[in-house]
C-alpha cells in the first residue's frame, strides 16, 4: 500500500508531494556534489512525483555533462530534489525535506564505493 508523501524546502516556498511505500531505501551517494552537501535522499518515479509550487520559485544547478538537474529554493537556498543523471526518469527526494510518518522503514545504501552497505536508520 503507498503512502502520500509531502515534502518541501525550509521556507515552504517549495512543497512537493509524491506517493510511494513506507519502505524506502535512503541512499548516502559519494559522487562529489552528494558528498559536498551531505545529501542522503530516495529516488521516486518522475510519474509519481508533483511539484506543487511554481518551478519560478527554483534555481537550477548543473555541472560536468549537465545532466543531472538540481534544483534548490530561491529564498532559502535548500535542495530538496534533484534529477539524477544516472536515473533520468526518476526525481531523488531529500530524505530531510520530507514529513515522515512514524511507521516509515528506512534502509540506508551507501552508493559510490565498491560496493553498497546497508543499515536500517530511524526517521
Amino acid at each position: 500500500m503507498e503512502h502520500l508523501f509531502q515534502g518541501g524546502c525550509h521556507c515552504c516556498k517549495v512543497q512537493f508531494e509524491f506517493s510511494g511505500p513506507l519502505e524506502m531505501e535512503v541512499i548516502q551517494c559519494a559522487c562529489s556534489i552528494c558528498r559536498m552537501k551531505q545529501n542522503h535522499h530516495v529516488l521516486i518515479p518522475q510519474s509519481k512525483f508533483k511539484l506543487l509550487t511554481s518551478m519560478e520559485e527554483l534555481s537550477l544547478y548543473t555541472f560536468n555533462t549537465k545532466q543531472a538537474k538540481h534544483y534548490f529554493c530561491k529564498t532559502c537556498g535548500v535542495q530538496s530534489f534533484f534529477y539524477p543523471r544516472s536515473n533520468p526518469n526518476m526525481v531523488a527526494v531529500t530524505i530531510y525535506c520530507l514529513q515522515l510518518p512514524q511507521n516509515v522503514k528506512l534502509t540506508k545504501v551507501t552508493q559510490g564505493i565498491e560496493q553498497s552497505i546497508k543499515t536500517i536508520i530511524q526517521p
